[in-house]
């Protein structure tokens, strides 16, 4: 039971299965190159968000348009700067490439600290904001963020902000605080979603930014305009996923809700904190060394989340349907009297 990638576990919603079977039964169409259709998906995307096609750039998964801003927007006097612990993706590509890295704690509730993180931002290049956070799974709100970007914009006026969404369609709607309305106008923003999560497409490899069209032709021309980083599979599934009606998400997100919290109900059972989760996964203190607590539960055939330094006695558990975390939170059981014995 693969609990450790924060994947939707029950995969595409069959109109996508449909499109990608569709697709790849004319074989002559899959054996072409796609640049006719560049812009169509862009189009769809544009539609579903209620924006302009020139204000959205489609990328491999979200993982093109994090490593595009980080190469477009840090230098070696411009630094990255990101919470500790958080999406590592960019900070990766930042290293990469010689630019510095500004790490930032989170506060006391595992939230990025906003502060902090306004003081570390002045005079950096890019911010990278993701919420709700990865690995930690909470959520700013959309009010917090809101005062958060106008606050870097008088401090540091030329810092540009990634506002990364990938968990966005698991926020509650008391929560919500998509950025998308605020990039259109701000040409120092941009938002990054992906189909990977709730629309179960990670292995499609689908993802988009939404920006300020000046933004946008800017990641164009970096990544080039006839490039294609996805093929007819994923284009098809992109456009078929688009059409879905909110109540799609709706499902998605109440099926998530209802399993994440028998889950964290359990782990509560056994005196182990969870955050407050936003997102298809729990962050939860199992009180020892995660590797201990990640052998333990793999010799029972269940994967869990990698080590996230500093918070080495956190997991990151996915979820998976209901009747797989009752039968992960058996296993969970077991792992934490072990690790218990062992200590």
């Amino acid at each position: 039971l693969i609990l450790s990638s924060n994947e939707n576990p029950l995969g595409p919603p069959p109109a996508v299965r449909d499109a990608v079977r569709l697709a790849l039964a004319d074989g002559k169409a899959s054996g072409r190159y796609m640049f006719h259709r560049t812009g169509s998906m862009a189009e769809a995307i544009a539609k579903r968000y209620g924006v302009r096609a020139d204000q959205v750039f489609v990328g491999c998964g979200s993982t093109q348009i994090l490593r595009a801003a980080t190469q477009l927007f840090t230098s070696p006097t411009r630094p990255l700067v990101g919470s500790i612990p958080t999406y590592e993706e960019c900070a990766g590509y930042a290293a990469l490439i010689g630019s510095p890295v500004t790490g930032v704690k989170l506060d006391a509730a595992l939230r990025l600290d906003l502060d902090a993180t306004l003081s570390a931002a002045k005079g950096a290049g890019l911010v990278f904001y993701c919420n709700p956070n990865n690995p930690t799974a909470t959520v700013h709100s959309g009010r917090a963020t809101n005062d958060f970007l106008d606050a870097l914009r008088r401090t540091s006026p030329d810092t540009a902000v990634l506002v990364d969404e990938a968990y966005q369609d698991y926020v509650s709607d008391a929560n919500r605080s998509t950025q998308v309305p605020r990039a259109i106008e701000d040409p120092n923003v941009i938002v990054a979603r992906t189909f990977s999560k709730a629309y179960g497409m990670a292995g499609l490899r689908l993802g988009f930014a939404i920006a300020h069209a000046d933004t946008i032709r800017r990641i164009q021309m970096w990544e080039g305009f006839g490039d294609i980083p996805w093929g007819l599979p994923a284009l098809e599934a992109g456009l078929a996923a688009v059409q879905l009606d909110d109540s799609f998400v709706a499902r998605e997100r109440a099926r998530n809700t209802g399993a994440r919290e028998f889950t964290r109900a359990f782990f509560a059972s056994q005196q182990r904190t969870a955050t407050d989760s936003a997102t298809n996964f729990l962050f939860i203190d199992v009180q020892r060394p995660i590797e201990q607590f990640q052998r333990a539960c793999a010799s029972r055939g269940v994967r869990v989340g990698r080590p996230f330094s500093p918070l080495l006695t956190h997991a990151r558990i996915s979820i998976g349907t209901l009747e797989e975390m009752q039968r992960a939170t058996a296993v969970f059981a077991g792992a934490l009297a072990a690790v218990r014995l062992a200590a």
